[in-house]
């Protein structure tokens, strides 16, 4: 009897083979031939090569993509943070027309105001000499305080017999001399009656090249007249044209000056002294020296500073 050997075969799909022996199988035959096949993996090299080359084919696109919602978030955020618009209301409009014509007006001009500020201090200085029945015009002067008290340059003062000084208002009065300061060209004058406006005294110390310098004072003997400039030179030595040691530390202006502005006041923007005319070289020059009001009011026995 003739032994069958029978093999069972397990995970096919076709039930006749299950029972069949291995050499009665067809050729080709095999346990797995009913078993589904294994997926085919693509290589995995192949993909990203795909991916890389879209992404290069892509950017510029990618790019623009980018760009526009740069700019839609841009102008969302900016819409978002916007303060609402007010409504304006009649009043609201004409207070800006008033505003608009207001800036639009030219403001007062510096050396107008502060020609005003201090005008009424200044005074006129004549003096009556030695074959002269009328005083002369000789120069100016300002008023130091309500008692009466005119600071002056020295050297206009020079063979006077009488000294006289005019006040804004037209009064004459005569004037004595209190105090000479030939190293600061300077005179101390007092009259008899006070209580005028005296001038407004601003250290010199804080001057700089190219502050504005006006002068005020008597030129040629016509009343108070206004030249302006802007200081020139700091700590200027000067030799005096009529004579003397050499002068220091004097402020130097470019402000026209004549006959009649000596010991008048130089005056910056605000209409305050910062110095005493003394114009040391020809007086036609337009270059003009003062003594600072530091100084100046130190020897008259007023310096605030």
């Amino acid at each position: 009897m003739r032994a069958h050997l029978t093999l069972h075969v397990y995970g096919t799909a076709d039930p006749t083979l299950r029972d069949v022996a291995r050499g009665d199988r067809p050729y080709g035959s095999f346990p797995h031939v009913g078993a589904p096949e294994p997926p085919t993996q693509p290589p995995r090299r192949a993909i990203r090569d795909r991916i890389r080359d879209l992404g290069h084919r892509t950017r510029t696109a990618q790019l623009f993509v980018a760009s526009v919602a740069t700019a839609v978030a841009i102008v969302t955020i900016g819409a978002a943070l916007q303060p609402k618009a007010i409504p304006l209301t009649p009043t609201d409009v004409k207070r800006a027309v008033i505003d608009a014509l207001a800036s639009s007006t030219p403001k007062p001009n510096v050396a107008i105001e502060a020609y005003d500020r201090v005008k009424e201090s200044v005074v006129a200085v004549r003096t009556r000499t030695g074959g002269n029945a009328t005083p002369q015009p000789r120069g100016a002067g300002f008023i130091l305080d309500t008692g009466g008290t005119i600071v002056t340059s020295l050297h206009i003062l020079s063979d006077a017999e009488a000294i006289f000084v005019v006040f804004y208002d037209g009064a004459e009065l005569q004037a004595q001399v209190l105090d000479r300061q030939p190293e600061f060209d300077m005179a101390v004058l007092g009259v008899s009656a006070g209580g005028r406006k005296q001038a407004t005294l601003a250290s010199a110390k804080n001057l700089k090249v190219g502050d504005e310098a006006m002068v005020v004072g008597s030129p040629l003997g016509l009343g108070n007249g206004l030249s302006v400039g802007t200081v020139s030179r700091l700590g200027t030595l000067v030799q005096p044209a009529w004579g003397g040691p050499p002068i220091g530390g004097l402020i130097q202006f470019n402000a026209a000056v004549y006959p009649g502005n000596s010991g008048g006041p130089l005056v910056n923007r605000r209409g305050e002294v910062i110095g005493i005319v003394i114009v040391a070289a020809n007086e036609l020059t337009g270059v003009g020296f003062a003594v600072p009001i530091d100084a100046a009011a130190s020897v008259a026995g007023s310096n605030p500073f």
